[in-house]
């Protein structure tokens, strides 16, 4: 007989993020390794494309990756030729990151595969549905933000 604590825990909120976190993640790393994108990367292409030149510190603070992390991916970027690096013209113990020609296809292929992975989460839901289910999960952010805080 299957345990039913087992059935009444995919209920929970709990269980639900982890099982869409999970499968999301594993889903995105499917198409990025794809496109010869290793993890970490997609993050920083799409900040950089808002927010070319850049210091490694702001990628570091805005994509949630460790200082030391965010230099490993960066070389690894640079060896590609995704990016390259200059040194801060005021402080030149900084560089400064930029996207280069390949960057910017790579960032478009980011794009593309996060449209895609949306529109396979939300496959047969409506318009209306797709914005309230957003809507609903940036409320359930904003709550637990606001609780961290208080």
């Amino acid at each position: 007989m299957k345990d039913k604590t087992l059935d009444i825990r995919k209920e929970t909120l709990h269980m639900t993020f982890i099982r869409l976190n999970k499968a999301h993640r594993k889903r995105c790393h499917e198409e990025f390794n794809r496109v010869g994108l290793s993890p970490g990367q997609p993050k920083i292409l799409d900040f950089l494309l808002e927010n070319d030149g850049c210091i490694q510190r702001e990628l570091s603070e805005n994509c949630n990756i460790e200082p030391a992390t965010v230099t490993s991916i960066l070389a690894n970027m640079e060896k590609s030729e995704l990016i390259y690096r200059t040194q801060n013209s005021r402080d030149k113990r900084v560089l400064n990151v930029f996207l280069t020609d390949k960057g910017k296809d790579a960032q478009g292929e980011v794009e593309r595969i996060f449209k895609l992975i949306d529109e396979e989460c939300f496959e047969g839901f409506s318009e209306d549905e797709k914005l309230h289910t957003i809507q609903i999960l940036n409320r359930l952010w904003e709550n637990i933000i606001r609780g961290r805080h208080e």
